[in-house]
């Protein structure tokens, strides 16, 4: 089967009979070290069920054979690779990251916190990421994480804006791990782990 790395799109070839009987394996993009998990091509799907819904199929029923599988699951990552190379990035938690945010500075600062959601919103006293600072708008930027493993974020229409690299942002921005950007008087450092690299204990 063709794997292909859904953070550069680099292809490679991997014999799916070593899955055995795992339901999914990780792989490490050797191009860019992207990790990313994979389905199981030769696992049987769910039993198809009729139309209208109702108990599954017999056996004798048709079934998905590990070619299609295989196919299935290659011309899905294909596609996720296709919006991102568009640029309509597929929103999801990608497997093997851990995404926290940092405070620098601000009523917060020195805690950290894990994001758990592909869309994460900052504000003064509402929202995921709550600033308790004065200077921050109520919903004041949103945090997206996308299934290729990358971070965008995007003021929602604050008072006092929101700052990347000192810049006042208009639209969504990439960000990457360790970069800071800044909201109202609260300061934030992404902070991207791999835990294939680093795992927890």
């Amino acid at each position: 089967m063709i794997v292909i790395c859904l953070a550069c799109q680099a292809r490679f070839q991997y014999d799916d009979s070593r899955f055995g009987a795992v339901p999914s394996k990780r792989f490490k993009c050797p191009k860019c070290s992207h990790v990313f998990e994979v389905l199981n091509p030769g696992l049987p799907t769910e039993a198809p069920r009729p139309p209208g819904g109702g108990a599954p199929l017999p056996e004798g029923g048709p079934t998905l054979p590990p070619s299609a599988a295989a196919a299935r699951t290659t011309a899905k990552r294909d596609r996720e690779a296709m919006l991102a190379a568009a640029g309509l990035h597929v929103p999801g938690m990608p497997p093997g990251l851990i995404f926290s945010l940092a405070f620098l500075s601000g009523p917060q600062a020195s805690m950290v916190q894990v994001l758990e959601r592909p869309q994460t919103i900052i504000g003064r006293e509402e929202g995921d990421v709550v600033t308790r600072d004065p200077e921050t708008s109520r919903r004041h930027a949103l945090v997206e994480i996308h299934r290729d493993g990358t971070v965008w974020i995007s003021d929602q229409q604050s008072t006092n804006g929101t700052l990347v690299d000192d810049e006042r942002i208009t639209g969504p921005v990439q960000i990457f791990s360790q970069q800071e950007f800044t909201c109202g008087n609260s300061t934030f450092m992404l902070l991207v782990r791999n835990t294939d690299e680093f795992p927890l204990h």
